[in-house]
C-alpha cells in the first residue's frame, strides 16, 4: 500500500513539474495574459481558476508533442492516425507514448524492483502504440475494400435511376456503415465546400492507400474529361474489385501455414527471453555479461531476422 501511494505522488508530483516547466519556458508571456483577460473582460486571477484539468491536459500535450516531434513528423503521424480511423490528435498520441514510454517503466519499477521488467515495459511501450495504429489501419483499409464493390453497386444504380455523381455518392453515405461513408462524407463536404470534383476524389485517393479505391477515381477522372457511361464504367471497376477480393483471399488461404509459421519463428524467442527476464533474472544474465554470451544473442538475432524477412518474402505475393 505504501508503494502505491509513492508511486502516485510520484506521478502527481511529475505531471506538475511537466507543467510548471512548460509554463516557465513557454513563449506566452504575462503580459500577453493580461492583454487577453482586458480583452476578455475577464480578471487574469479568475481565467487562471477556471483552468480546468482538460484544458492543462491539451497544453501539456501540445508542448510535449513540440518537444519530441517536429511539424512534418505530427503531421505524418496525424495522416496515419486518420488513416487508422483513431479519433486523436497527433499531439495526444506522442504524450501518450510518452507517458508508456517513460511514466509506466518508473511506476513499474517502483512496484517490483525488478530493473529488466522495467526494460521490458520500455520496449512494449515502444512498441505497442505502433503497432496498434499500424493494425487499425490495415483492418480499417481492408474493411472499406471489401465495402467498394457494394459501394460501387450503389452508385451505378443510382446513376441508371437518374440522379447525379453527388447524389450517388450521397446513397453510398446514408447506405453503408463507416468506412466508406465516412470517406465519401468527406468528398461531399469538401465539394461543398467549393473543391472540384476531381481535386475531391484525388484527394480522397490520398487519405486512403487503397489501390483498388485508386483504380475508382481513375476511372471517374477518365470519363469526366472524355465522357461515357459512367455507371457502366462502375459495373466493371466493381466486377474486377471483387474478382481480385476473391484472389486474394485464396492466397492468404494457402499462405496461411507459412505465415503463422514465420510470426511463431519470429516471435517465441523474444517472449522465452522477456519471461527469463522478469521470472530468473540471474538465470539469463550470464548471456549479457560474457562476451560469448553477448556474440551468440548477436548471431542469433541476425539469423532470427533473416529467417523472419525471408519467410515473409516467399509468403507476400504481389497482385
Amino acid at each position: 500500500m505504501l508503494r502505491l501511494i509513492t508511486c502516485l505522488i510520484f506521478g502527481v508530483a511529475i505531471y506538475y513539474l511537466i507543467y510548471a516547466g512548460l509554463l516557465t519556458f513557454s513563449r506566452r508571456g504575462r503580459y500577453q495574459d493580461r492583454l487577453e483577460s482586458l480583452l476578455n473582460d475577464e480578471p487574469n486571477s479568475d481565467k487562471a481558476a477556471s483552468l480546468d484539468h482538460k484544458q492543462v491536459a491539451q497544453f501539456i500535450a501540445v508542448n510535449i508533442s513540440k518537444l519530441f516531434a517536429t511539424q512534418s513528423v505530427r503531421e505524418r503521424i496525424q495522416q496515419q492516425l486518420l488513416q487508422a480511423g483513431i479519433p486523436l490528435r497527433a499531439e495526444e498520441y506522442i504524450s501518450f507514448c510518452f507517458g508508456l514510454i517513460l511514466i509506466l517503466p518508473i511506476i513499474i519499477y517502483l512496484l517490483s524492483h525488478n530493473f529488466w521488467l522495467a526494460i521490458v515495459a520500455v520496449v512494449i511501450g515502444s512498441l505497442l502504440p505502433g503497432w496498434y495504429v499500424n493494425h487499425q489501419k490495415v483492418l480499417r483499409l481492408q474493411t472499406l475494400n471489401q465495402q467498394l464493390g457494394d459501394a460501387l453497386v450503389i452508385m451505378a444504380n443510382a446513376l441508371r435511376a437518374g440522379f447525379g455523381f453527388q447524389q450517388a455518392m450521397d446513397s453510398v453515405r446514408k447506405e453503408l456503415p463507416p468506412p466508406i461513408s465516412f470517406e465519401f462524407a468527406w468528398t461531399l463536404r469538401e465539394m461543398n465546400l467549393g473543391f472540384s470534383t476531381e481535386a475531391a476524389l484525388e484527394n480522397l485517393s490520398k487519405r486512403v492507400p487503397s489501390d483498388d479505391l485508386d483504380m475508382v477515381v481513375t476511372g471517374i477522372i477518365i470519363q469526366r474529361q472524355v465522357g461515357g457511361d459512367l455507371a457502366r464504367i462502375l459495373d466493371n471497376i466493381s466486377a474486377t474489385i471483387r474478382e481480385r477480393a476473391r484472389i486474394k483471399r485464396e492466397v492468404r488461404v494457402l499462405t496461411a501455414q507459412g505465415r503463422m509459421s514465420g510470426m511463431l519463428i519470429g516471435l517465441l524467442p523474444v517472449f522465452l527471453i522477456a519471461a527469463l527476464l522478469v521470472i530468473n533474472p540471474s538465470y539469463f544474465a550470464i548471456m549479457l555479461q560474457d562476451s560469448r554470451g553477448i556474440m551468440m544473442l548477436a548471431v542469433a538475432v541476425t539469423m532470427e531476422v533473416i529467417g523472419f524477412l525471408v519467410i515473409k518474402r516467399l509468403t507476400q505475393i504481389d497482385f
